[in-house]
Order: C-alpha cells, then sequence, then structure tokens
C-alpha cells in the first residue's frame, strides 16, 4: 500500500512529521496554574515540567545517527511518537510532580527522535529545491502551526476543565502516527552491506560541528527576545499582557509564513541564506531594542520571526548539504544544538547583565541584536570555504 502513495501525498507524511517538534509548549501556557498546584515545591522546579523536555531532547539527538545504523526509520518513527504520546498525556492523571517531570522527560525523548528524523525522512525521498521547500515548509511552517495548535488547545483544555487536562492535547498526533505507519514507505537503504561497513569509516566534515556550533550560539540569542519582549511591552507601558503575548504571536507569524518561501530564497542565495537570515533576525531584534511604540515592536517581531524561519531550516538544510554518502545523519546534532542553546541562553544572558550592570528588557534585546550579527558575519566569512565541498556533494 505504502509504494504505491502519490509523490503529494508521500510530501504530507514526510512534513506533517514536523507538526509536534516544538510542542513542549502546552506547559508554558499552562505554567501559572501548575505552580499554584504545588505550592510545597519552589516554582524553579515546578518549571523543569516545560523546560525538562528540551534538556532531555538532547540524548536521543545526539546518537540519532547511531539509531539509524540499529534500527528502521519507521520503527524509530513509531518509537519516537508512542514516548511522545505516552509521556505527553499520563500527566493528566497524576498528581506528583516528580513523575510529571518524569513523563515529561518520556516526551522529550520521543521529540529527540522525531525531530531529527523529519529532516532525515525528507532527505531520504527528495533533492534539490523539493527538498529545500519540504525542509522549510516543515521546520518553519508545520512546526508553527503545531506549536500554536498545542498551546491554544492545551490552554483552552486547562480553562475549560482544569490544568491536567491541558496535557490531553498530546493526544491529538495519534492520527499523524497511524497515518505515517499505515502509508509512509521505509527508505531504500542507500548503501550495500559492503559501502555500510565502510561508512563506518566516513567521518563528518569539521564544518557540520562549527554550523552546529552556530546553532547553539543562534538559539540561544533568540532567548533573549522570547522572555524580555513582554517586559519591555509592559515596563515601558506600550501595552497589556495579552498585547505582549501578541508580539511573540507575530514572532510565530513571521516564522510560519518564512517557511513557504525558503526554498526560494535558498535558491536565490545559494551560498548565504543562512547568514542572512541570522542578519534579519539581529535586525529584528534591533528594531525591537529601538521601538519607541507597540506598533514598531510588532514590526521588529515579525521580521526577527521570519528570518527565524529562514535560519532555522538554514542550519538543517546546510547540515544536510555538508553531510558526505556513506556517513551518517548528522542533522540530530543541529537538534542538539537548538537544545542546548535554550538551556545556555538564560545562564549566558544573567552572566552578560551582571557584568555591565544592566536588568531585564531593553538590554538583552541589545544583545541579541549585537551578537546575532556578529554571528551573521563570521557565518558569511565561513561558508565561503566549504563551497567546493558543497557543489560536489550536490553533484553526486
Amino acid at each position: 500500500m505504502a509504494k504505491n502513495i502519490s509523490r503529494n501525498m508521500l510530501k504530507f507524511l514526510v512534513v506533517i512529521l514536523a507538526f509536534q517538534d516544538v510542542a513542549a509548549g502546552v506547559a508554558g501556557s499552562i505554567m501559572a496554574d501548575i505552580i499554584k498546584a504545588f505550592p510545597d515545591y519552589d516554582p524553579t522546579i515546578v518549571m523543569l515540567v516545560a523546560t525538562f523536555p528540551g534538556l532531555i531532547q538532547i540524548v536521543p539527538a545526539l546518537f540519532y545517527g547511531k539509531l539509524t545504523k540499529v534500527f528502521k526509520k519507521k520503527t524509530l518513527l513509531f518509537i519516537g511518537l508512542t514516548l511522545f504520546i505516552v509521556g505527553g498525556t499520563l500527566p493528566t492523571f497524576i498528581d506528583n510532580l516528580p513523575l510529571i517531570i518524569a513523563m515529561r522527560g518520556l516526551l522529550g525523548l520521543g521529540v529527540g527522535i522525531t525531530m531529527p528524523l523529519s529532516i532525515d525522512v525528507i532527505t531520504d525521498f527528495f533533492d534539490g529545491r523539493e527538498r529545500d521547500f519540504l525542509i522549510g515548509f516543515g521546520t518553519s511552517t508545520i512546526a508553527c502551526i503545531g506549536a500554536i495548535f498545542f498551546q491554544l488547545g492545551g490552554g483552552i483544555l486547562a480553562d475549560s476543565f482544569g490544568w491536567q487536562y491541558g496535557f490531553l492535547t498530546y493526544l491529538f498526533p495519534i492520527w499523524i502516527l497511524a497515518v505515517t505507519m499505515l502509508y509512509l514507505p521505509e527508505p531504500e537503504k542507500k548503501l550495500t552491506n559492503e559501502a555500510a561497513k565502510a561508512s563506518n569509516k566516513v567521518k563528518l566534515p569539521k564544518a557540520i560541528y562549527w554550523v552546529c556550533l552556530g546553532q547553539v550560539i543562534y538559539s540561544g540569542l533568540i532567548f533573549g527576545y522570547v522572555t524580555n519582549i513582554s517586559v519591555v511591552i509592559q515596563g515601558d507601558r506600550l501595552g497589556n499582557a495579552t498585547e505582549a503575548g501578541m508580539a511573540i504571536s507575530v514572532f510565530t507569524f513571521g516564522t510560519l509564513i518564512a517557511g513557504f518561501i525558503f526554498g526560494k530564497i535558498k535558491h536565490a542565495l545559494p551560498n548565504f541564506y543562512l547568514p542572512a537570515g541570522v542578519l534579519v533576525t539581529g535586525i529584528g531584534m534591533a528594531i525591537c531594542y529601538y521601538s519607541p511604540t507597540l506598533t514598531m515592536i510588532f514590526v521588529g517581531s515579525i521580521i526577527g520571526g521570519f528570518a527565524m524561519g529562514i535560519g532555522l531550516p538554514g542550519v538543517f538544510t546546510k547540515v544536510s548539504e555538508l553531510t558526505p554518502p556513506g556517513a551518517p545523519p548528522a542533522v540530530g546534532l543541529v537538534v542538539v544544538g537548538q537544545g542546548l542553546g535554550g538551556i545556555l541562553g538564560p545562564f549566558v544572558f544573567q552572566i552578560v547583565q551582571n557584568i555591565f550592570n544592566q536588568d531585564i528588557g531593553r538590554f538583552p534585546l541589545a544583545v541579541s541584536a549585537i551578537g546575532l550579527i556578529i554571528l551573521s558575519i563570521i557565518w558569511a566569512a565561513a561558508v565561503m570555504k566549504p563551497k567546493k565541498d558543497i557543489e560536489v556533494t550536490l553533484n553526486n
């Protein structure tokens, strides 16, 4: 049955795998209620319900290349989505905070498998401009639609029935599991047994590790916007909590829109799409920093969000291009970089604020803007070096 599906159906199946990539946000939308439900615990500990999945997803993502040698892709898909659904849903029926955090760890394990898998499967079935479009559409547009769905769905269920019911939103991907297991073909092994043995000797180029290090910095710098934009809006009396939430929604909408045209931008800027995306993200942060009005903050937010919708799939695409034939998939390292950036970002910003004796608000936005612009310059200089290697890889 799976072998006879149309090409459009195959495209649909590979992009919906990204739907739950940033679904951990359900806990963020109901965090205030969870903190109230566990008054005996320090709020920092309770917040692990939201942050623990991001930490744990690093583990399977780090070993994703080795997992693909042991398991078939569809087996990994089944394991990843099952862990996601079970770990996501069970907190509905649990009143013990450590156990809830443990279940969130299961969810993180699932995301750590499905996130790199969603990119890997695209590169298995598609190449060239089709691959570029699907990576952009999946990692930006579909992932953002999923994030919005889980945040809104979780919030509505929590408000209607109680905070624990917000976790029932994680039952939704059951249909994704069913449809993909039924219809998604198992990607063909691209290597013979002899070539597979030889592939153990194929090493990843150093450029991949440098790009992934850049992803750590990129993800960490974006943290400055997410945690401070509401402080700026409310602290400077530019708007209320609802309008602060709208700014983040506008940022997300910008990312969502970018997914539609990532392929075209990459084709227009074949070597500089990644540094261009990072540069414009920094410009968006700078506009937010200098904004005297709520309208200008919305402008900066949509520009920054749109550019992130180019930068994020840009990193995945660059790593896919740099991975030599016969080497294990390296996209898991991008997920590791993304996770590390999210974890380390708050600590680095705190250190910088202490050094300059500054508080939260506009200052972290300035740090984000400067850091992103510097990173874009470094990446622009770096992408020229592996240019020939990329062309050889693409032509093989």
